[in-house]
């Protein structure tokens, strides 16, 4: 009897040695698939968002309705002339589904199948952002596509689910769509007048990600900086010709993520219910049943041409 209550207790020791150590193999697994979706996730995108503006060298006062300015808020109408996307003439325009956005006021999300639909799986819709610029030298855009040095390319980055086709889950990672390329036979064209290509599925190039946020640094004539979000700006911008005066210059951007793990961790230590700081923003988990490892993920990227003056 003595022997056999002490073999329980040595087994009963072990095993709970063995499941702490694969609980804890599990987290640790878990935070490196974090760090090397968000940390070389991130840094993909910022290398490409140090590239927008680098068409806009004639008008640096970047805002709203800056033609071919790095941040792409507007597109061409048949009633809108004053945008970033001054083309294509006529119609059919760019959809506004393709355009950088945020929830809020006069903000309608698309029914448009990858188009900017605010998928996020925490309290608050999903941002997008859109970018231009020209291809400072020979390079392959965010679809794996080769672009010619002088090339003109536009890329829009959102949540999409991780399925492109899917209509329904919440397995989300965040896509980057580009235009098609000027083809390596003829002459690149800095500035076009039709776009093709441009308002599909794209590439995930960033897995297993919950939200998506973006801010907007901007300057005022005082030189006072302040950030926004994209439905933020696009209301002080809004009252600010309202008032016959320029809106602040767009300067930078931030960007954050809230990326998981492949697998439920089943960790009792991970609260699902406690609130997640991103970019100043609270926000909660929808699914508060899967004990998934998370990780907010932000960075900072000024534009090039932003602070300059004319």
């Amino acid at each position: 009897m003595v022997a056999l209550t002490l073999g329980l207790l040595i087994s009963a020791a072990a095993i709970q040695l063995f499941l702490g150590g694969l609980m804890t193999s599990r987290m640790q697994e878990a935070n490196a698939e974090l760090q090397n979706s968000g940390v070389f996730g991130l840094d993909y995108v910022a290398r490409d968002l140090r590239l927008a503006n680098y068409i806009n060298t004639d008008s640096p006062n970047l805002n709203e309705q800056t033609p071919w300015g790095g941040i792409v808020l507007t597109a061409r109408t048949a009633t809108v002339t004053d945008a970033n996307l001054p083309i294509p003439a006529a119609a059919p325009f760019i959809s506004s589904g393709l355009l950088s956005h945020s929830v809020g006021a006069g903000e309608a999300l698309s029914s448009t199948l990858n188009e900017w639909r605010g998928l996020s799986n925490v309290s608050v819709a999903s941002d997008q952002l859109t970018i231009q610029f020209v291809a400072p030298n020979a390079m392959v855009n965010c679809e794996g596509q080769n672009v010619q040095s002088g090339d003109y390319v536009i890329q829009r980055y959102f949540i999409r689910r991780a399925n492109a086709t899917a209509t329904t889950g919440t397995d989300y990672g965040l896509a980057c769509d580009a235009n098609e390329p000027t083809a390596a036979t003829a002459a690149p064209v800095a500035e076009p007048t039709t776009i093709s290509g441009f308002g599909g599925a794209g590439e995930l190039i960033m897995p297993r990600v919950d939200h998506f946020t973006v801010q907007l640094g901007t300057k005022n004539a005082a030189g006072n900086m302040a950030y926004y979000t994209i439905n933020q700006y696009r209301t002080v911008a809004t009252t600010a010709r309202a008032a016959s005066t320029q809106p602040p210059r767009i300067v930078s951007v931030k960007l954050a993520v809230l990326v998981r793990s492949t697998d439920n961790t089943r960790n009792n230590d991970i609260d699902l219910t406690q609130s997640i700081n991103i970019l100043n923003q609270n926000v909660t988990l929808t699914d508060t049943t899967s004990r998934f490892a998370r990780r907010a993920y932000s960075t900072a990227v000024t534009f090039r041409n932003g602070l300059g003056e004319k």
